[in-house]
C-alpha cells in the first residue's frame, strides 16, 4: 500500500518541480527581451498619424534630433477628404499651437487614397516655395503637429510617412 502511493507520489513531484523551474526560466528570458528592445535603433520610416473621430488635432514628440525631407503626400486610411485641409506643424511651442516654426498644408487630391502637398509656409506666412529634395531638421523634444482644418474631420484618418536620418 505504501509503495502505490510512493509510485503515484513521485511522478507528480517532478511534475510540480519542472513546472516551479520552468516558471523562473521564462521570467528571466522576458527580461532579457525587454533589455534588447530597449537599446534598439529607432527605425527609418517614422508615421504621425490624425484620427478624426478621436481629435481634430495630434502632437508627435521628437524622439531623437533628425533630418527628414516633407512628404508630398498624406495617406488616407478612411474618410472623405471633400473640402477638408491638413495641417502638419513643425517645432511647435508646447504652450502656444500657434507658434511654430514653419507648416504645411495638404488638400485633396483627384486619387482618393491620398492628399497632395499645397503649400509650406514659415510662421510669418512666406512661403517656402519648391521645397523637394531639401532637407529638414528637428531637435529632439521638438514637436510635429498634425491638424485638421476647413470642414469637418470626424471621419477622416490621415498619416504622413517620413524617411527620417536620426542624428
Amino acid at each position: 500500500m505504501l509503495n502505490n502511493l510512493i509510485c503515484k507520489l513521485i511522478p507528480l513531484m517532478y511534475l510540480a518541480l519542472a513546472t516551479a523551474g520552468c516558471g523562473k526560466k521564462i521570467a528571466e528570458t522576458s527580461n532579457q527581451q525587454f533589455l534588447q528592445i530597449e537599446n534598439q535603433e529607432l527605425p527609418s520610416t517614422y508615421i504621425v498619424r490624425l484620427d478624426g473621430s478621436i481629435e481634430s488635432r495630434k502632437n508627435y514628440l521628437m524622439p531623437l534630433p533628425a533630418q527628414f525631407e516633407i512628404p508630398d503626400r498624406l495617406r488616407i486610411k478612411s474618410g472623405s477628404t471633400l473640402n477638408k485641409v491638413v495641417e502638419i506643424s513643425y517645432d511647435v511651442n508646447e504652450f502656444d499651437n500657434d507658434d511654430f516654426q514653419f507648416k504645411c498644408s495638404y488638400v485633396a487630391s483627384v486619387n482618393s487614397n491620398e492628399m497632395i502637398l499645397k503649400n509650406c509656409v514659415d510662421y510669418d506666412g512666406d512661403d517656402f516655395g519648391d521645397i523637394s529634395a531639401q532637407q529638414f531638421s528637428l531637435r529632439s523634444n521638438d514637436i510635429i503637429q498634425l491638424r485638421f482644418t476647413g470642414a469637418s474631420s470626424t471621419d477622416l484618418v490621415v498619416e504622413a510617412i517620413y524617411s527620417m536620418n536620426w542624428i
